[in-house]
Formats: C-alpha cells, structure tokens, sequence
C-alpha cells in the first residue's frame, strides 16, 4: 500500500501488512522507508516539510540523527540556517551527527564529537517511533553528553509526543488504516498462533 504524507503529498512511503517484530514491539504494518531515507530529491523534500516547524522558533546547533536519516538530517541543517530565509538559525553552521551504541548496548558519542552536543540546542531525528523507548534512550544520551533537546522529528510516528515534546511526523498512525503496535507479550496474532512474516529494524525486514 502506498501512503502520501498529509503535509506533503510529493512525500511517499510504502506500508505492508502482515506480523511483524521490531526491538520492542509487535506491529501489523511495516513501513518501507527506503527510498526516502536514500533517493537525494525525496531527502530534500521531506527535510524542508521537516524544517517549517523550527524555522521561526526554534533554536538548533545540531542534529542528531538515528535509525539511517543521515542524507535527510544534511538537507535539514541545510534548510534551517539557509541565508535566504529568515529564521532563528539563519548563517549557522549546524552540526550533524549520530550516535553509536556501545558493546553494552548503550547510545553513546565518541569523544571527538562530544563539543558538537554539550550545551547545544539539539533536534532529534529519527525514521520511526513505536513505543517511544529509542527516543528517551536518545534523549537520555543527549542529555548526559550536556545537550538540550530542542525537537523531535520523524518520517513516521505512532506517539504524538514524548516527555513532553510534541514528535513532529511526516507520517503518523491515523494514516494507515487499523494501525496498531502490541507488547510481545500482549500481542493477539502471537495469542492465535499465527507465525510471525518478518524481523524488522530501521535497516529493513528479514523474513521468517
């Protein structure tokens, strides 16, 4: 099933229904974020969408990127501190990087980009939200390194905000019809037997 964002309908992203299991839930749709994540022109257009949110308001010095978003998180600094436009972070120069999860499984930054978060105005960007749990490991981590988390952007989220900040999406739930995202331990398709179609992180599926 193609879907079309409902604030950029040049933004599109597939959707596939079956059994899924991602690192802390069970879902019935996976969304196949691919070429938005990778083709340089959807990139583009899906950070300036991302943009208009900060532009007027919000203060950012860098941005974090997780889950692949790297091309879309350039093209995002790129569009906030353009000098053309006007807005809060216009002619500054924007930091994008990602954090690496140590052998424990923790978010951490390597020592060398560790100036690039403290006392900074951080935007967080991710590809997916389900239960929320990566974000406010991420911000856990932004926060110990001495960062401030200023936003939060998604291609697609299940949650209309976390800790308190609004997750601002491309994509959200109500855009795909009888979404819904269970425990492993709750979910009803496990409760019925029914196998699962495929593992799946922000990389993509494995099938089963």
């Amino acid at each position: 099933m193609e879907l079309r964002s409902s604030v950029n309908g040049n933004l599109v992203i597939r959707a596939y229904h079956g059994h899924f299991a991602t690192n802390h839930s069970h879902i019935n749709y996976y969304m196949d974020m691919s070429r938005m994540k990778h083709d340089h022109k959807m990139a583009k257009e899906a950070a300036i969408t991302m943009a208009k949110p900060y532009i007027d308001t919000t203060p950012v010095d860098a941005v974090v990127t997780m889950e692949g978003c790297e091309v879309i998180g350039a093209f995002l600094a790129r569009k906030l501190a353009k000098e053309d436009i006007r807005s809060v972070n216009q002619g500054k120069n924007i930091y994008v990087i990602s954090p690496e999860y140590n052998t424990n499984n923790q978010l951490i930054f390597r020592d060398n980009v560790q100036d690039m978060i403290r006392g900074k105005n951080v935007l967080l960007l991710l590809a997916s939200v389900t239960t929320g749990k990566t974000i406010k490991r991420a911000m856990e981590c932004i926060q110990y390194y001495g960062g401030t988390v200023a936003g939060i952007s998604a291609i697609f989220s299940a949650a209309d905000q976390v800790n308190d900040l609004p997750v601002n999406a491309l994509f959200h739930s109500d855009d795909i019809p009888h979404y819904i995202t269970y425990s492993g331990r709750d979910c009803p398709k496990c409760k019925k037997g029914i196998k699962l179609d495929a593992l799946v992180n922000w990389n993509g599926f494995t099938k089963l």
